[in-house]
């Protein structure tokens, strides 16, 4: 008989961005459901798999009457299904699912931590967010960081104890598919042509959620300096506007400059974009390992990112890229400057970042070391039962 594994995350877009090719591979061995709040990024759905899906409302923020109702009906979920594994991808989707696990019986819990929500935050909020992974810790069962300096700041930050903190490989939750994610002058010409790119602009690309916390309030201050200093330069930011920050953004700019920032929702072929670009640029303030950064590599892009844990694995500074200081616009701006200027500088890097990419990080051996492991814990599991 299969194994049933379920997989709990507050959003589709998890699944979406990181785990499509796991829960195939995974529906190779074990019946697979895949637990999440469908009220959100409903542009990302449905997730098309072998497997079930269960709509829960398990919302981000906190609060307290949502998340008990979440929980009661993750308790009654499981009970029914009577799954083998249950694997937690989110803090909230870690603290419900492995709370119901554990009332549940379920013997086998594993919980992904892929960044800390409480890095970049200050005060009281920041206290309960970090009790809460303290708390998720303790109650999964195998613990996973997607990154050697994310694990040791777990370890420094006492959320879990080294030995209770497994990485797989050299990390990243899903790699990267290195032909799909590679050089290509037709993407680059068409999408130029698309958004009306002269063929000699430079092109600054971000990909991801348009957040404060990604930086870009800080990213857009440092372009509307590099204007002034730079002919042809544009940015582009492609991702879902999830806290209506992009009026904000174009309010930064200086009007005449507005035409060389660009904006696009969130594209299912992120690929085309990073083939069109000439430095991609993440200046968060936490990642767990920076995927976005590691895909940009893999297209041959110089990568400036922040000197972060999870960043500092997905980016080596002065190979693959040049990291920053957090919420430092003149660090930042200095840093997109030099490459700017210097494209003998950009292609080094970028060259540099995609060898790197197809020697430590190719999605299929990733993603069947995760494979192998969920089921080696599983069948160790159910032996000792």
């Amino acid at each position: 008989m299969k194994k049933s594994v379920c997989l709990v995350s507050a959003t589709p877009l998890t699944f979406h961005l990181f785990m499509k090719q796991h829960l195939h591979k995974l529906s190779e061995w074990a019946d697979v459901t895949i637990v999440y709040n469908q009220n959100y990024h409903k542009d990302v759905q449905p997730i098309q798999f072998s497997g079930k899906i269960k709509h829960i409302e398990i919302v981000r923020q906190i609060s307290i009457y949502k998340d008990l109702i979440a929980l009661g009906k993750i308790i009654f979920f499981f009970k029914k299904e009577k799954f083998d594994a249950v694997v937690t991808l989110v803090p909230k989707a870690g603290l419900l699912g492995s709370l119901a696990g554990i009332l549940c019986g379920i013997k086998t819990r594993i919980h992904v931590f892929q960044g800390e929500v409480w890095f970049s935050k200050t005060g009281t909020i920041r206290s309960i967010l970090k009790i809460a992974d303290k708390v998720i810790a303790a109650m999964g069962s195998h613990l996973l960081s997607v990154s050697e300096s994310q694990g040791k700041f777990l370890v420094e930050q006492k959320i879990c104890k080294r030995e209770e903190l497994v990485l797989l490989g050299p990390g990243s939750i899903s790699g990267v598919d290195t032909k799909r994610f590679s050089p290509n002058k037709q993407h680059r010409s068409k999408i130029r042509e698309q958004f009306d790119i002269s063929d000699d602009a430079c092109v600054i690309l971000f990909v991801g959620r348009i957040v404060k916390e990604k930086g870009l309030v800080e990213l857009v201050e440092a372009f509307n300096d590099l204007c002034s200093k730079h002919k042809g330069i544009t940015l582009m930011l492609i991702g879902p506007d999830d806290e209506g920050l992009v009026s904000d953004l174009q309010d930064i700019l200086k009007s005449e400059k507005r035409d060389r920032f660009i904006h696009s929702g969130l594209s299912n072929s992120p690929e085309k974009f990073m083939a069109a670009a000439d430095i991609f640029c993440l200046p968060s303030f936490r990642e767990g390992f920076g995927m976005a950064a590691l895909e940009a590599s893999s297209c041959a892009l110089p990568v400036v990112g922040t000197r972060i844990h999870g960043l500092a694995d997905a980016v080596i500074n002065n190979e693959t890229g040049i990291l920053v200081p957090v919420a430092n616009k003149l660090e930042l701006s200095n840093a997109l400057s030099k490459l700017i200027q210097n494209p003998g500088l950009r292609d080094r890097y970028g060259r540099s970042g995609r060898k790197r990419t197809i020697k430590d990080f190719e999605h299929q051996k990733v993603i069947e070391t995760y494979s192998d492991f969920f089921k080696l814990t599983i069948d160790k599991q159910k032996s000792v039962d």
